[in-house]
């Protein structure tokens, strides 16, 4: 898919950049106006007070749940307007005539996503994951919109330069389908800019004052500012659903390249609810679980607010018991289902004893079960951190920059810190909204990215003159006269290589097979190996095609066309130039087919 803004663009001439940051747990906006970001960077407006109705719960961002009609697939709530809602339509009993879709983010980092995938709700009722995205984002835009309309800005659509952030680590496929859904929900393409979430939090984090940063070091130059020019760091970037780790260097004031391509996994804060779902299935049974969060949802959400707020304040140091209040549907269902009373059931779970009571509608639960909660977020996120380390590109890295709706959790902080004592760990304040309100600095600056790390290698798939003893004998063919290798990979961009922004990575010329031939027709190849041979290999992709017309304007002479790669700001573009006529054609990849 060709590029549409970022990266090799220069500074935006909009009057707003609003960005849209679409999290797995929790979503939000921000935006700020070109004349206040030209005199005070940091002066960006976000909706910091999105409160829960039925509970004292106040947040930056609100819930990623979508509740809609289902007579006719409209909108009905989204966040914690949904969760009231669905919470009332429960205890009324008319909860099954709508779709409540929580937490579907997740879906385009495990799935390799379709135009025709589609998404489950709460109670296994599905619909196309574009529709959702769609209405979700459309949601959030028209909520910006509303709020400056609230301040009689008297902007109007073309004013404004959008951003949506993803994660660095997501595949192309994903990135796409987000940019469609942003388009669907009423984002003109030429107004759009996607932006890499640990890129757009780096960008925050450089414009912060050193006394906005909570440093934990023991480091001797720990008074240095983290971001002078030559300085070298690591972003950990962990949200609800996923953990994106890259690595920067700051090349010159509000100019940063990449050292080492985005990687992470599904590590953010939600292993530690689904930790908490399994603990309670161990205590209480699965099936007994699965029955009360079916047939009552108004009191499982009551339940995930209640744990919301006391995971936030789970500390490695911590110890003695906390106490979580149980629904008493859960025990009601508990006791109907097997004849037990909860509060011995409890007392008498061999997984828990001692560490777990029960009692009027309480749990009491040791600090050690609790902070276990954390162990494989916690975990997963510091091994991979080590590997990193481990890595050529971390040399000469002393500083964690660590941001992210979950980097505000005391566990995730206290376990990056004990793991890597001879590193500066920086915690940004608002480190939630890092990523938000930096999609916006991003917006009115993508060039301050000037170059990233090829994460795989690209290539064209080309014939070679074969050779006995180096080619297959499954690769021979015959062309004409001349005996030919196929399918070789011509590779373009290798794995690991440097891509400045905006620039041309890599030319190089081709000529047609036959005197008779046309057109040229380029198949492109991705690979995730350095040194790719064949297209067939098993560690290569198909990206899509580009068709490249070239005459014969010489009367039989040598033809032949440049392909070029570009690397623009989050996309791919590919452009084929016929040397003879110059005329350039462009190559658009769909992902999602």
């Amino acid at each position: 898919m060709a590029t549409k803004g970022g990266g090799g663009k220069t500074k935006t001439d909009k009057l707003v950049v609003a960005a849209i940051d679409f999290g797995t747990t929790y979503s939000g906006y921000a935006f700020s106006f070109r004349h206040d970001y030209d005199k005070e960077p940091l002066k960006i407006s976000a909706n910091t007070n999105w409160v829960a109705g039925t509970a004292a719960l106040m947040s930056l961002k609100t819930p990623t749940i979508l509740l809609l009609k289902k007579k006719d697939k409209t909108f009905e709530a989204f966040g914690y307007e949904a969760e009231d809602r669905y919470s009332q339509l429960a205890e009324d009993a008319e909860d099954d005539e709508y779709y409540y879709f929580r937490r579907f983010k997740m879906l385009l980092h495990d799935t390799h996503i379709k135009r025709n995938t589609t998404i489950a709700d709460i109670k296994g009722n599905s619909l196309p994951a574009s529709l959702i995205f769609a209405i979700s984002i459309k949601y959030l835009k028209d909520h910006l919109l509303q709020t400056l309309h609230n301040r009689a800005t008297g902007i109007a659509d073309n004013d404004i330069q959008w951003v949506l952030t993803v994660p660095a680590i997501w595949n192309d496929g994903s990135k796409q389908f987000m940019r469609e859904a942003a388009e669907k929900a009423g984002i003109k393409p030429q107004n759009l800019m996607i932006a890499l979430e640990p890129e757009a939090a780096s960008l925050f984090c450089m414009h912060l004052p050193v006394d906005k940063m909570m440093m934990q070091t023991n480091l001797q130059s720990s008074q240095i500012s983290p971001f002078s020019k030559g300085t070298r760091y690591m972003v950990v970037d962990v949200g609800g659903g996923t953990v994106d780790i890259t690595i920067h260097e700051v090349v010159d004031r509000d100019k940063l390249k990449e050292l080492y391509w985005a990687s992470g996994g599904a590590w953010g804060g939600t292993r530690v609810d689904k930790a908490f779902e399994r603990f309670l299935g161990k205590l209480f049974g699965d099936k007994v679980f699965e029955e009360f969060s079916k047939s009552a949802p108004e009191d499982l959400i009551d339940l995930h607010r209640e744990f919301e707020t006391k995971k936030r304040n789970i500390r490695m140091d911590k110890t003695g018991k906390e106490t979580i209040k149980i629904p008493a549907r859960l025990t009601e269902v508990f006791e109907t289902m097997t004849k037990k009373k909860a509060a011995d059931a409890v007392k008498n779970n061999t997984d828990f004893q001692g560490k777990v009571t029960y009692t009027a509608g309480k749990l009491r639960v040791d600090s050690s079960v609790m902070k276990s909660w954390y162990d494989e977020s916690c975990n997963q996120t510091v091994k991979h951190v080590k590997e990193l380390f481990k890595n050529k590109a971390s040399k000469g890295v002393e500083t964690i920059l660590l941001v992210g709706g979950f980097s505000e959790s005391p566990m995730m902080q206290d376990s990056l810190r004990v793991n890597f004592q001879d590193k500066r760990l920086i915690v940004p304040e608002e480190a939630g909204l890092a990523v938000l309100k930096g999609a916006v600095l991003f917006g009115h600056n993508p060039i301050t990215i000037v170059s990233r790390v090829a994460k795989c290698s690209y290539g064209i798939r080309v014939y070679r003159d074969f050779k006995a003893g180096v080619h297959p004998d499954n690769k021979k063919v015959q062309v004409g006269k001349r005996v030919k290798c196929k399918d070789v990979f011509a590779c373009h961009v290798q794995k690991g290589q440097e891509l400045v922004v905006g620039e041309v990575q890599s030319k190089q010329r081709y000529t047609p097979l036959e005197a008779d031939q046309m057109t040229l027709v380029f198949d492109l190849y991705t690979s995730t190996e350095e040194d790719p041979q064949y297209v067939t290999d098993v560690d290569c992709s198909y990206l899509g095609q580009l068709e490249v017309e070239v005459p014969d304007l010489s009367g039989g002479k040598d033809r032949g066309v440049f392909v070029k790669l570009i690397f623009g700001g989050t996309e791919i573009i590919v452009e084929g130039e016929e040397e003879k006529t110059n005329k350039v054609t462009k190559a658009t990849f769909d992902f999602l087919q």
